[in-house]
């Protein structure tokens, strides 16, 4: 039985050859920006055509781009919903996670905050941004402290910040005890590598 076709894919295919076809015409018909001529520079000209010639080759090799990738489509889709589940798994238990428009130093905070026991305290809290963002990875250093009286939950605290499965590991930590007080005060630089949604 014959794979069955995507309406909606097949409408945008249509659209997307017609754009494709009107802008190859339209570049074979007018001769485009910046590209009268001047008789007494011909190499100018012969150069626009060639720049001309360039493009309508360009633009032929991703029509024929596009059609290979309808004509492939079934296949396509299988290959993405054959990687799109152990990719979903592996970022999951990432609390580093954020979206399009998001600020990823402003859910950096929250998601700080939000690995941390009811028992342990932050202050201090400062992000710095690592690099630049590249293809929607970015990595920022927090500078932070963290108090407590219960030292379960600071220990807990403690090991889930520093758990890179949630995509943040130690830089570097000190930690001291206060007798008198019973607190325990962990003071350091956390790493965490902030990852785009594309799902």
């Amino acid at each position: 039985m014959p794979p069955k076709v995507n309406t909606r894919t097949t409408v945008l295919a249509v659209v997307a050859l017609l754009l494709v076809g009107a802008t190859v015409y339209d570049y074979i018909r007018s001769p485009g920006v910046g590209s009268s001529r001047n008789e007494l520079e011909p190499t100018t000209a012969g150069r626009q055509a060639g720049t001309r010639t360039d493009r309508v080759t360009l633009l032929a090799r991703e029509a024929a781009e596009l059609k290979y990738f309808l004509a492939h489509a079934p296949q396509v889709r299988a290959r993405y919903q054959t990687i799109a589940v152990p990719y979903a798994e592996s970022v999951a238990t990432f609390a580093t996670l954020y979206s399009a428009g998001e600020d990823p130093a402003e859910i950096a905070k929250k998601r700080i905050a939000g690995l941390l026991p009811k028992n342990v305290e932050m202050s201090d809290l400062l992000i710095a941004q690592a690099n630049a963002n590249e293809k929607g990875v970015t990595w920022l250093t927090a500078t932070l402290v963290l108090s407590g009286s219960d030292s379960d939950a600071f220990e807990q605290a403690i090991l889930t910040l520093g758990d890179a499965a949630n995509g943040t590991v130690w830089k570097e930590m000190t930690i001291a005890g206060d007798a008198e007080h019973r607190t325990l005060r962990a003071s350091g630089q956390l790493a965490l590598l902030m990852i785009e949604q594309v799902e």
